[in-house]
């Protein structure tokens, strides 16, 4: 028999009538400690025989699915056979963010529950998630507060190193804005090939991807980033496609990219490698600006002649495409200004040729940890300040030299 666990004595509005629905009874103890006043919660053995009666306690009412990683499994199919049979149930996952509890939050998301009770926030942050599930739904689909920049990281061939300036870019901003509050954090979104890279060199364990963003696109917001998509220590958040990924997803991503440009800071898109052809064509028609990552090398001068071809078509090309010459050696003949020249294009930075980014990568770790001085990171400094304001001033021509004299090293040469 179902049974109440935890009734308000001095409840300070309509009582929230919450039911556990499940196998185990475990759970219960230790959820009712963390209620608040005015919820009254029971448990329903998901083994014995139910009615909408059993599950719909009076107004106010919501099916709480555990979704504990142990758990998971089993609730998932619950779920299935709720969504199908009781439609109106208003169902929300209980589970942990931990590294090793994360798993089963995203299985529930991946089951179509918007709503998660986060057993490692605390008793406010519970309370605040009950609320949001008790919302009206037209709510949660309010058209954002904000939308955010949103820049391309467009390798023009493989090999560039656009996927590791991608890493060290999005930190270093991270870093550079500071302490920021929920919603307020960047995002780098992968979709360079091979998939996965990111989540290596930022010591990262994502369980949440883009594919999984496409699907439940709908249900993006502040609570589901923080709860589902991998987190570095500064801050920064990741969706990155699985590690073994073929081609990109062909859905068209418009209502993922308004659900993220209202959710976080900025958008850092890193499509490395990615054949131009293979990119939805929106990405390339939404993005604020289109930096193409470029060596001197001469393959990829032919690539970036292709790959400006295949954009030629692309709205205010002036404005929004600009030139990041990597790996940059001032003998490799060809100088940066001469290839912006030639291709006609805004030269945005110059980032010098250092072994040991790639040697820092292949630990599994970023340059910021061992020579956080180190003139690649200096010469970041434009990139900072057109991906997100916020994070640094914007530097005027000619403040290069001091702002590196400022972070205490020798200038970056730029010719």
């Amino acid at each position: 028999m179902p049974y109440a666990t935890a009734q308000p004595l001095h409840a300070s509005g309509p009582p929230m009538n919450l039911v556990l629905y499940g196998v185990d009874r475990e759970l219960l103890p230790r959820l009712a400690a963390r209620l608040p006043a005015s919820a009254v919660l029971h448990w329903q053995d998901s083994a014995q025989p139910t009615s909408a009666q059993d599950l719909q306690r009076g107004a106010n009412g919501l099916v709480l699915l555990d979704f504990r990683p142990e758990y998971a499994a089993s609730s998932m199919v619950l779920a299935a056979q709720l969504q199908q049979t009781q439609p109106d149930l208003n169902l929300v996952a209980v589970g942990a963010t931990g590294n090793s509890q994360v798993e089963g939050v995203v299985m529930a998301l991946r089951a179509g529950l918007r709503d998660v009770l986060d057993l490692d926030s605390d008793n406010a942050g519970i309370e605040a998630a009950l609320r949001r599930a008790l919302s009206p739904r037209a709510a949660a689909a309010a058209q954002p507060s904000h939308r955010a920049r949103f820049i391309l990281l467009l390798g023009v061939r493989a090999g560039v190193g656009t996927s590791t300036l991608a890493a060290h870019l999005a930190v270093l901003a991270q870093q550079q804005r500071g302490d920021a509050a929920d919603g307020t954090d960047g995002l780098l979104m992968e979709l360079a090939q091979p998939a996965g890279d990111l989540a290596l060199y930022l010591n990262l364990d994502s369980r949440f991807h883009y594919e999984d963003a496409l699907r439940n696109a709908s249900r993006i917001d502040a609570t589901l980033a923080r709860t589902a998509m991998a987190r570095h220590t500064s801050g920064l958040v990741l969706l990155d496609r699985a590690s073994g990924s073929d081609a990109v997803p062909p859905s068209d991503p418009g209502a993922l990219l308004q659900r993220l440009r209202g959710v976080f800071t900025s958008v850092l898109c890193d499509a490395g490698g990615c054949p131009l052809r293979q990119l939805p064509p929106l990405l390339l028609e939404q993005a604020d600006e289109i930096w193409l990552v470029a060596d001197t090398a001469i393959a990829t001068l032919v690539s970036l002649d292709h790959a400006l071809k295949h954009l030629s078509g692309q709205r205010e090309r002036e404005s929004r495409l600009q030139l990041v010459v990597n790996r940059h050696d001032e003998h490799s003949g060809l100088t940066p200004e001469q290839i912006a020249r030639r291709f006609e294009l805004p030269l945005l930075a110059t980032l010098p040729e250092r072994p040991r980014v790639r040697a820092a990568a292949s630990h599994g770790h970023l340059l910021l940890q061992d020579a956080p001085r180190d003139p690649y990171l200096r010469a970041l400094a434009p990139l900072v300040a057109r991906l997100d304001p916020a994070a640094g001033p914007a530097l005027p021509p000619g403040l290069r030299e001091r702002l590196a004299l400022a972070l205490g090293g020798t200038p970056w040469k730029t010719k």
